[in-house]
């Protein structure tokens, strides 16, 4: 098996340093509600940091993601209403092959 690496998706529709607050804050969600096996497992390796279009986007890879049955945390941002703005998951990354980096 591959080792597990930390996939975090944001929306390109949102500044770049402030994606990567949302997607700090997707990882830290997954921290503390995600599976802890694969979050020990992962052990602080490698974090890639994918970019979606928008919110839509990002729905659409959270049904996605529950469909092939993918553990993953979502961040909804206070500030901006509840929006999504970040997806984090734990994977050997084969589904989120075809993302380019944020």
């Amino acid at each position: 098996m591959n080792t597990p690496k930390m996939y975090v998706l944001v929306r390109r529709d949102l500044a770049e340093t402030y994606r990567v607050v949302q997607g700090s804050h997707a990882i830290v969600e997954y921290a503390l509600r995600g599976d802890q096996e694969r979050f020990k497992e992962w052990n602080n390796g490698t974090v890639l940091y994918l970019g979606v279009r928008n919110e839509q986007a990002l729905l659409l890879w959270s049904e996605k993601l529950t469909d092939h049955e993918k553990r993953f945390c979502p961040w909804h941002e206070p500030d901006l209403h509840g929006q999504m703005t970040a997806i984090a998951c734990i994977d050997d990354g084969w589904i989120f092959r075809k993302l380019n980096m944020a």
